[in-house]
């Protein structure tokens, strides 16, 4: 496997992609270690699909021969096994891919999004972005709670200070979007349609009434922020900015949901988009 690209979105997917038919080529030989080769950096919405691929695959990744910094870092952000415990993580700089149950480790994600406000030095900018990360993790936590039927999900972000530049992603091994609209009343019939009615705001749940949903992230992070937003699950895939509202079909299917995120920090008033 080959990460060659860590800013470019697209061409981040491409690499991700093309990463995880290696490792589906790999379970089918029956090997039981892939190498990583990490030609800069690396960055979540490229890391985590892998690490939890290969969890599932139950495949070992070896990262030798990259440098020095490259193994340190992937060392420490525990890939790719993932770690449920934050207790040692005094670190905002290298945040882990955390593993988290959506029942009972609220105080666990509060922790993880405290790490990544801390990094952020200058006030006015984290003080704006602090209303945008809750309810980004909230809106997505609560779909993987009322429509994953999964006992986990994992996180990995990183903020770079010189670019103000920030990735969360967040994903989820569960019964993706196309069949959590199954028996209701948006049921459809492709993982697109699906994806369509999460970024619509079409509810598989009539009884539950929350926030502007996934809507709302789209117009935090788009609108807002100016940022890019990849949703990706069984074999499609939805990149979306303000420029783009693109549809790509999945070498590999993601059996869940896996939603990612970039962009550049600023000062912006989270909640207004919500009105």
């Amino acid at each position: 496997m080959e990460i060659r690209h860590r800013f470019d979105t697209l061409l981040i997917l491409a690499d991700m992609q093309r990463n995880l038919s290696v490792l589906k080529r790999a379970k089918a030989a029956r090997k039981k270690t892939v190498g990583l080769r990490i030609e800069k950096w690396a960055t979540p919405i490229g890391l985590l699909p892998l690490a939890i691929y290969a969890n599932r695959l139950n495949l070992n990744v070896t990262y030798g021969r990259n440098a020095t910094g490259v193994r340190s870092y992937l060392e420490r952000i525990r890939f790719p096994e993932g770690t449920p415990n934050l207790k040692w993580a005094r670190s905002s700089s290298y945040l882990p891919i955390t593993r988290l149950s959506p029942e009972s480790d609220d105080e666990t994600l509060t922790r993880y999004e405290e790490l990544i406000l801390k990094g952020i030095k200058k006030k006015e900018i984290r003080d704006s972005f602090r209303d945008a990360l809750k309810y980004l993790t909230s809106e997505l936590v609560t779909n993987i709670k009322e429509h994953a039927h999964t006992d986990h999900y994992w996180i990995l972000a990183q903020y770079w200070p010189k670019t103000e530049t920030c990735q969360i992603a967040i994903a989820d091994a569960g019964i993706g979007y196309l069949e959590s609209y199954r028996n209701t009343e948006y049921e459809v019939s492709t993982n697109k349609e699906a994806i369509t009615n999460a970024i619509n705001g079409n509810s598989s749940k009539n009884d539950v009434e929350r926030g502007a949903g996934i809507p709302g992230l789209v117009k935090i992070f788009c609108e807002g922020y100016g940022g890019d937003i990849i949703i990706m699950s069984g074999d499609s895939l939805l990149f979306l900015n303000n420029e783009n509202n693109d549809f790509y079909e999945l070498d590999v299917p993601w059996d869940g949901a896996f939603v990612g995120i970039q962009f550049k920090l600023s000062v912006i008033n989270a909640l207004a988009y919500l009105v």
